[in-house]
């Protein structure tokens, strides 16, 4: 008992020093989602809606897609968002590669 205890804490001690991360960053393939909003609203909340509703969609798509671990925005690589439109609506487009710390 004593002997594995040991052994465990020289790797993990190993580990510190080399650096390792305590977690490892895990990326599937990129997911896209899309939003509009023609809110009777200035144009900069019509697109900061449009924006925040497709990345909404692209959260749930990741999640059905991939599961519940790899839903969070904020944890994605390759983040690209393009919104566009005109006076009375915008849209946005969103994609990146969904990923899990663990």
């Amino acid at each position: 008992m004593r002997l594995t205890f040991s052994v465990a804490s020289l790797g993990m001690a190993g580990a510190l020093l080399l650096g390792t991360p305590a977690y490892a960053k895990t990326c599937k393939d990129v997911i896209t989602a899309k939003a509009r909003s023609a809110a009777q609203l200035s144009d900069a909340s019509r697109e900061r809606r449009a924006r925040e509703n497709a990345i909404s969609n692209w959260s749930r798509r990741t999640r059905d897609t991939y599961g519940w671990a790899y839903r969070f925005w904020t944890r994605a690589d390759e983040k690209q968002v393009n919104c566009g439109g005109g006076a009375s609506a915008k849209h946005c487009t969103v994609s990146a590669k969904p990923c899990r710390l663990y």
